[in-house]
């Protein structure tokens, strides 16, 4: 079954999106490219319309198969809500409270829009305004899980995406996860911007991704999930019963997505 948004926060979605929701991805750096907001085409927004039914079937079915119940969730970057309602809406995550924050006001605004026109109130979902490079407004050990989807690639240096995991982290309780989704650079063109080698040459106010070596060194003092298998055979179309670990991991590397699932240790806390 399809999800769709209930009128009037349809089309009241819609308005907000040709004003420019969701498409300002790119903070703390001069107006160019991603860092400068742009009105939508048609094509845009029903892209963003889209976004639950997209993020119900990708990411949010890696943590409805390696997560399971999650009462309280936190959507880092969350944009128009879209990564954020899928979450919410989940019948296996199932959580009480889901909370999305991101710098941006015009799609925050869209996305508790969203959220309202998926039959979602304050009392289970809420949307946090919150500043670049600067620590989520939680205390620590809030969350059973933090969600951060196509993100990390429009933070412009390495430094505020170590950051921005380190915080993640600290917010999540101990036992709890981290998921992180983002592009996979080696690759001749960046998946958003399209340009030629756009991950290795790069340029203020457009995304470019990280390399795997260096997601994983943001999580390596976390136990990492093993999914790899479970997504490679997904996008084969096959049972992960028979694809070989070894088959997987190196597929793994081609997919136009990394995604890293990680659990917090529950024997110690980890420095804030």
């Amino acid at each position: 079954m399809v999800l769709r948004m209930r009128e009037p926060y349809a089309s009241e979605f819609r308005h907000l999106v040709r004003l420019g929701a969701g498409a300002r991805d790119v903070h703390g750096t001069p107006e160019a490219g991603y860092a400068r907001r742009t009105h939508a085409s048609d094509a845009f927004v029903e892209r963003e319309v889209a976004r639950v039914e997209t993020h119900r079937h990708s990411s949010c079915a890696i943590l409805e198969a390696f997560a399971g119940r999650a009462p309280r969730v936190v959507d880092v970057g969350c944009s128009t809500g879209g990564t954020t309602v899928a979450v919410a809406l989940s019948s296996v995550l199932a959580p009480e409270v889901t909370v999305g924050v991101d710098p941006d006001p015009l799609s925050l605004r869209a996305a508790e829009v969203r959220a309202r026109g998926h039959g979602l109130d304050a009392r289970r979902v809420a949307f946090v305004r919150t500043e670049p490079d600067r620590p989520l407004p939680f205390p620590s050990h809030s969350f059973d899980l933090a969600v951060c989807v196509s993100v990390l690639e429009f933070l412009p240096t390495a430094g505020e995406r170590r950051r921005l995991v380190d915080e993640m982290k600290r917010v999540v309780r101990p036992g709890g996860l981290v998921f992180l989704s983002t592009p996979n650079p080696l690759r001749l063109r960046d998946v958003h911007a399209r340009r030629w080698l756009g991950d290795l040459v790069r340029r203020d106010g457009y995304p470019w991704a990280s390399p795997p070596w260096a997601m994983r060194a943001m999580v390596a003092d976390w136990e990492r999930v093993p999914i790899e298998r479970w997504t490679v055979a997904r996008a084969l179309g096959l049972p992960a019963s028979v694809v070989p670990g070894p088959v997987a991991g190196a597929l793994g590397w081609a997919q136009t997505w990394q995604k890293l699932l990680v659990r917090k240790p529950r024997t110690r806390e980890l420095a804030a």
